[in-house]
Order: structure tokens, then sequence, then C-alpha cells
């Protein structure tokens, strides 16, 4: 028999990039393991309750049910920044195909429950605003770790008239994912965009000519001339997770470089990385060489 409706705010996560075929069986219970792991910590240190029968999975997604009396504010304040805390700490102690990006979504209505458990409309829009594209490309396109969506009433409601929710760091979007269509806002809550943010001298990629020795010299460093090194060396890098990683030697440097070329400071943070493990090695200093003119910016 069907209950009356109780209204409850919505936290829900969803992994990016989690059937990339980059991951393994073992890398991808290392990440639902990551996420449940991330979410629990988050919610700990915010005092929140949590409640496994609050708790929908989805395989690489989670949704939670907090109850009424929760300040919603709470969720759009102090969960982003601890999530993003807990999320560097899986990524620091993780190979690179177990690292998590997440985007997450917070709203809020009623939710009706039976005998075999609940349903709400509400719910199925915050899943919907969870894919919205503009959150999707703003993960993409960024150095974050974690993107937040809220539904446009969440945000005028609760987060417009808090300052320490960082209303201003909010982007208006429109989330138009299968029946829905709605007026959603998204804010990275860490990182920055790459577009906007990377130096005009070096958005230009590097050229197969310019690409070619380096690579060459990379497969002979020690420390990075194995896909085990590279791992290492990438748990360094913070833009790692937007690395995406090949079996063989060849093509896995190749996507490390270019994409680092493509961050700011990105080449200084490998060059770095490496220098840890090669200082003194005569490919260091190949590199060094090889990729000063490149760093400065020239």
């Amino acid at each position: 028999m069907e209950s009356a409706a109780v209204h409850h705010s919505f936290v829900v996560v969803d992994v990016e990039s989690y059937g990339d075929p980059a991951r393994t069986s073992p890398h991808r219970t290392a990440v639902r393991n990551g996420m449940y792991q991330v979410l629990m910590s988050a919610f700990a240190d915010c005092d929140l309750p949590w409640d496994d029968k609050s708790v929908d999975d989805a395989g690489d997604s989670l949704m939670v049910l907090v109850p009424a009396d929760v300040p919603k504010s709470v969720l759009v304040e102090r969960l982003p920044e601890r999530v993003v805390a807990a999320l560097r700490r899986h990524n620091h102690t993780h190979a690179h195909e177990a690292r998590l990006g997440m985007r997450m979504a917070v709203h809020a209505g009623e939710v009706h429950f039976d005998e075999r458990g609940k349903t709400s409309e509400e719910m199925i829009f915050t899943y919907r605003i969870l894919d919205a594209p503009a959150a999707k490309q703003a993960l993409k396109t960024s150095t974050a770790t974690l993107v937040l969506v809220v539904s446009d009433h969440f945000y005028r409601s609760v987060v417009h008239h808090d300052a320490a929710t960082r209303p201003d760091d909010y982007v208006a979007a429109q989330a138009k994912v299968k029946e829905v269509d709605a007026h959603v806002w998204v804010r990275l809550v860490d990182g920055h965009p790459i577009e906007t943010t990377r130096p005009a001298a070096r958005t230009r990629s590097l050229t197969l000519a310019e690409l070619g020795p380096v690579i060459e010299v990379m497969l002979r460093t020690p420390g990075f001339d194995t896909r085990e090194g590279r791992d290492l060396v990438l748990r360094e890098v913070p833009f790692a997770a937007s690395i995406t990683r090949h079996n063989a030697d060849r093509p896995d440097t190749v996507s490390i470089v270019r994409t680092c070329a493509h961050y700011p400071g990105g080449l200084e943070a490998l060059l770095a990385a490496i220098r840890f493990y090669a200082a003194g090695s005569t490919e260091m200093a190949e590199l060094d060489t090889l990729l000063a003119e490149r760093v400065s910016g020239v």
C-alpha cells in the first residue's frame, strides 16, 4: 500500500568514463569501492546521515536520499568540498585506470514509498539533470575532479541566498535529456577550464616533428620506459585522470605528452615528475633540452 509522499533532498553522483576500455574488471571494482568510500567519507565529514536503505546503486552511480530535516545548504556548501578532498585521497593512491572523476547533482522533492520500495518524479528528474551535456562537457574540458549540477529551483531557493555556497561560481545551462528539458546550474567545484585558462602560447599542439624525438627519448628514460613506471610518474601529475591511456608503450606515451601539452604548466609538471625518478640520467638531460623551448612558451 502506497504511503503519503515524504519530502527529501537528493544527492546523485556518477563516475566519469566508467566504461572506458582501459579499465579492467578489477579497476572497475576499485572504482565502485572508491565511489562508495568517497561519498560515505564526505557525508561523515559533514555530519550527514548515511542509511544504506536510502541509497540507490546503479553500478557507476549512486543516489542518496537525505531527510527533510537536514539543511539543504550543507549539500552545496560543505559536501562538494569534502567530496573533492576524498577524491584526491583516492586518486593519489590508485592507478590511473582506477581513478575517479565525478559529476554530482542536487535537487529536492517528494518521494512515495510502498512495500517494494520508492518512486518519485523528482528522483528521476535528478538523474536526468546529472546527465546534462553542459555538466559532462565541463568535466571533460577542465582539470576538475568534480562538477556540481543543481536544479533551477534548488539554485534559486538555496544557493542564491547563501554566499557560502558560491552562487557566482555557477553557470546557467539547459539539461535536455530524454523527457527532461530544464534549466539547471553547473559549477566546477575544483580545477579550472582548459580552454579559458590556457595561455595563447601553449594552445598549439606538438607537431609530429617536435613529438617524435621527445617520444623516442621518453621510451628510453628510466622510470618512464614501462607502463608501471608511467603509472607512478602520473600520480604526481594533477590532471592525470584526463589522460587517455593505452596498453602499448608508444601510443600511451604519445597520449600522455599531447595531453600534458594542452594544460597550463602541464609539460613542466610532467618533466618534474619524470625527473624525480630519472634525475642524473642522460635521457633526462636530453628531455630537458628537447622540451626547453616548448616549456618556456617560445
